[in-house]
């Protein structure tokens, strides 16, 4: 088995997801739930910070890197997050009113991340997926040697604005350190960056469509966390997030086998491929998905306390009410990295949007019976939804052979013909 196969990759990013579950569990306790919910809604600031970062090229940035001279694409993708910064510390500080204390360690942690993403970007056009998986669990496994350090070194004395900024500090400097790290690997790439040449004609709006269609992605996976914050209140912001650190933490699996689709796809231009890969891997992601959302519900609900402390008692609940948006977002990874390693950035942005909107009508319209979780959680299980049977239109027709729509919306008849292949 290579060291970029689908299983392995699965391998190396279950165990980052559970050091980065670590991470969670030591500042979720260490904060309680309020301070766990003012750090979640931080945490979404940077990730619009990152994703802004990346509107030149960004997530599309793989697919260039195979096309064209990397003195083409880098160096511009290196200055745009610094202008993205500036412009975000300005907006969070004059609008939003965070604190310096606050503001210096989240934008320069959001730099970094910016900057190690393109990072990732280089491995993946390179087919180096195995380097990359590994770097990033030496990210989380800093992170967590540094959180349990500083909580040992700082007990519970401090109120909970503080102990916030001492967490988004001691991120900040390990991803710096990573960050260097990483170039010792690309640093030859880099090197014959300079001088800079002029950047592709459609580096910009392919990128700009690529990550809008992230955007919305964005918006769809956590604007319900803000919802929730915004109408429930911190407390259970923060036990909600971390049901989506499970439902993020189950996706792991599909979201392996979408990586080698793409890493795979954009170096190969062979159709029939194209069909086995996509055959195989929705296959083995409707498959895996669903073994693990019922791992989950068969952990008795005081592991859950046990592991994320006294105030996180409805996590299970709140966590089993997302399954079926987690079993359709599982089947829907792979056929959106085909989709993204095919350069369909307009179809991709057009499906996360409706899928959204689908996901904001139900939340709006069940305001009229009252704001709770359960709302919150159909909505995002109509949304993903929606996006999946959109994702199987869009191959409906390179795999017209192997997929019958209409039990693959009911995930009936895929799910058999498994179980009678592997017999």
């Amino acid at each position: 088995m290579s060291g970029n196969s689908p299983l392995k990759t699965y391998g190396w990013q279950i165990l980052k997801a559970l050091v980065s579950i670590g991470v969670v569990v030591t500042y979720s306790r260490y904060l309680g739930s309020d301070g766990r919910g003012q750090m979640s809604v931080y945490l979404l600031y940077l990730q619009v910070i990152i994703m802004t970062g990346e509107l030149l090229a960004g997530s599309a940035m793989a697919n260039w890197l195979v096309k064209y001279k990397p003195s083409q694409i880098l160096p511009w993708m290196l200055l745009f997050p610094l202008v993205v910064i500036g412009i975000s510390g300005c907006i969070l500080f004059y609008f939003f009113q965070i604190s310096r204390a606050i503001l210096w360690p989240l934008l320069f942690q959001g730099l970094a991340l910016a900057w190690l993403n393109i990072q990732f970007n280089i491995y993946q056009s390179q087919g180096w997926i195995g380097r990359r998986n590994k770097l990033q669990i030496v990210l989380e496994a800093l992170k967590l040697l540094s959180l349990i350090a500083v909580i040992i070194l700082l007990p519970k004395v401090l109120n909970t604005e503080n102990r916030v900024e001492v967490m988004l500090t001691v991120l900040a400097v390990v991803t710096g350190v990573v960050l260097i790290f990483s170039f010792a690997k690309t640093w030859k790439i880099w090197e014959h960056s300079f001088p800079v040449l002029r950047a592709p004609k459609g580096i910009f709006f392919e990128g700009l469509w690529a990550q809008f269609g992230h955007f919305v992605l964005f918006f769809l996976n956590k604007f319900p966390l803000w919802f929730v914050a915004h109408f429930l209140g911190d407390s259970l912001a923060g036990i909600f997030a971390n049901a989506l650190l499970i439902a993020d933490t189950i996706w792991i699996f599909s979201g392996s086998f979408g990586t080698i689709i793409h890493a795979r796809v954009i170096r190969n231009s062979n159709e029939q491929y194209h069909r086995r890969l996509i055959r195989r891997y929705v296959d083995f992601s409707l498959l895996g998905t669903f073994i693990l959302c019922l791992g989950v519900w068969v952990i008795p609900n005081g592991i859950f306390v046990g592991i994320f402390g006294p105030n996180f008692e409805d996590l299970k609940f709140v966590t089993m009410w997302l399954f079926p948006g987690i079993l359709f977002m599982g089947i829907s990874s792979s056929i959106g990295n085909y989709l993204h390693a095919m350069n369909r950035f307009k179809r991709i942005f057009v499906h996360h949007l409706a899928a959204f909107i689908v996901m904001i009508l139900v939340f709006f319209g069940g305001m009229k019976f009252g704001v709770n979780i359960q709302i919150v959680a159909i909505g995002m299980n109509f949304g993903y939804l929606v996006l999946l049977i959109l994702h199987l239109y869009a191959v409906d027709k390179l795999v017209k052979n192997d997929f019958n729509l209409k039990f693959n919306i009911l995930l009936i008849k895929r799910l058999f013909s498994i179980k009678i292949k592997n017999r």
